[in-house]
């Protein structure tokens, strides 16, 4: 799932184990006008769940607010 929240670029991913859970992820990108450096946060696994539905909802929910802090 990709999308632009405020002046980032997000993509959540579900990734799937072995054992059947799927682990919340979120990559956040900002670039910055000043410069040509591109601004890469990775979330790491965010938690487990049983559906890949639920882990995006997860991902999205937390690179929002994550977003919002970055910003304040």
């Amino acid at each position: 799932m990709r999308f632009d929240y405020k002046a980032f670029h997000i993509d959540c991913t579900a990734r799937h184990d072995e054992e059947g859970s799927f682990y919340a992820h979120a990559r956040i990108t900002q670039a910055n006008d000043a410069s040509p450096h591109l601004e890469v946060f990775d979330s790491g696994d965010l938690d487990a769940f049983s559906t890949a539905s639920d882990a995006l909802h997860c991902a999205r929910a937390w690179a929002i607010e994550w977003c919002d802090e970055a910003i304040a």
